[in-house]
């Protein structure tokens, strides 16, 4: 299945959400094979990634998932909750992962219910020790 067959992309950069304090930057689905959507919303501000998703199953479909939602959390130093709807068709595996990397709850290929603990003194203890945010040299990025 190849997504972009079926779907046209925005044209606006979804904005921020305040959840409880937190900021909240949203993206869906394919959505974390782009990098610059992710960094875009770090930049503005995001304390946390939302991802919802129907991850279609297939070879290394897996693995891509878990890298993917990985990179966007380190390299932006934010939380990311990626949760991925399972069913014969879907992979499943929702995860919450911490803003240097850390998987800190994970579901399989079933319907689970996750919990964990989003604090903003872990997003600041990471972007002390891995500055990546306030050393980049890059604009911004925007749609083009």
């Amino acid at each position: 299945m190849k997504e972009s067959d079926n779907a046209a992309p925005g044209n606006e950069v979804p904005p921020l959400v305040d959840v409880a304090g937190m900021k909240v930057g949203l993206m869906t689905c394919y959505d974390v094979r782009f990098p610059e959507l992710a960094r875009r919303l770090a930049v503005d501000g995001a304390d946390v990634l939302v991802l919802p998703s129907a991850w279609v199953k297939g070879p290394m479909k897996e693995a891509h998932w878990d890298v993917l939602c990985t990179a966007r959390a380190l390299e932006n130093t934010c939380y990311m909750v990626a949760c991925g709807e399972c069913g014969p068709r879907n992979i499943g595996a929702s995860m919450i992962i911490d803003p240097l990397g850390v998987a800190i709850a994970r579901a399989g290929e079933t319907p689970t219910l996750l919990f964990a603990n989003l604090d903003q003194a872990r997003i600041a203890q990471a972007r002390a020790s891995l500055p990546s945010l306030a050393n980049r040299r890059f604009a911004k990025p925007e749609l083009a």
